[in-house]
């Protein structure tokens, strides 16, 4: 028989706070890691789900967590404090994820300067990109739950910028509300960046924990996203829980695998696109006086 010291084992596992985003795209790399069906030696993760993006920032920010997933306009303000995972950027390469901008009523492009603007918080890609082509609104109106956004829409506000355009328009026709297409950030972006991928979202691993050990983690998280991505039932119904607990209502299996294999998509563009988008990105929002300066993409 043979005996292991405990004492001796634990001693040489390293402990990684996961905070998880309570959404089907960006959960399903994170499920197996946390069913543990897959797991990499010497680390011990511990998680939590998050409920919305700007919670996760807020999170991030105080470096409450070692290793999340803030969004892509975040990062200028944690340079310092996190890398950026190559296989954990999410960029959006087509108007399906490219945060298309839903009116109440029939608007023209240049009336959203006098608009209420919804968004889903301050420090979120989505409000930077509307910042950075738009600029103005006549009211900001933030509210982080997806689905509280899209119910605001038309009485507090009246333009959305939406993250997902398939969740998006699947939730509006639940709740009985026709909406109108005033455009995209997407489409904005393709228009500049020469359709460049846009970031969106992204993987971050705490800096003081070492680079060796973050190597550690993202080999873990690829072997997951793989795993995941090869096994889309089991993780679909085990996506669904998760989603049902954390925001106390049930979510349309058809919505969260359509949601899922458009994200397998933006999590899967290569890196070497992304940086560049990224840095077209970090350098425009710094010439604009949106963002603080990236000195450098540091990246894990």
């Amino acid at each position: 028989m043979k005996f292991f010291n405990v004492d001796k084992v634990l001693r040489n596992m390293t402990t990684i706070r996961v905070g998880a985003l309570a959404d089907s795209g960006d959960l399903y790399p994170m499920i197996p890691i946390m069913e543990g069906w897959v797991k990499e030696e010497g680390i011990n993760t511990e998680f939590e789900v998050i409920q919305t993006v700007q919670d996760i920032n807020e999170r991030v920010i105080k470096r409450e967590l070692d290793v999340s997933v803030p969004s892509a306009a975040l990062y200028p303000y944690i340079q310092d404090f996190y890398f950026v995972m190559s296989n954990g950027v999410a960029a959006a390469t087509d108007g399906i994820t490219g945060m298309p901008i839903l009116a109440a009523n029939q608007m023209k492009f240049d009336e959203l300067p006098d608009s209420r603007v919804i968004v889903h918080g301050l420090n979120t890609t989505a409000f930077t990109l509307y910042k950075l082509f738009i600029g103005k609104y006549r009211r900001l109106v933030v509210v982080r739950k997806v689905i509280d956004e899209l119910n605001a829409l038309g009485r507090e506000g009246d333009v959305i910028v939406a993250v997902h355009e398939i969740k998006a328009m699947y939730q509006l026709k639940k709740l009985g509300k026709e909406v109108y297409k005033v455009g995209s950030m997407w489409e904005l972006w393709k228009e500049f960046s020469s359709s460049l991928p846009m970031p969106m979202g992204m993987v971050v691993f705490n800096k003081e924990l070492g680079k060796e050990v973050g190597l550690k983690f993202k080999s873990l998280y690829e072997r997951s996203k793989r795993f995941a991505e090869r096994n889309l039932e089991t993780i679909i119904k085990k996506d669904a829980e998760i989603m049902s607990s954390v925001h106390g209502t049930n979510f349309d299996k058809g919505i969260m695998e359509s949601t899922i294999r458009t994200d397998i998509d933006e999590y899967n563009v290569p890196f070497e696109k992304v940086k560049s988008g990224m840095e077209v990105f970090y350098k425009l929002a710094e010439e604009r006086g949106v963002l603080p300066r990236v000195k450098e993409i540091d990246v894990l």
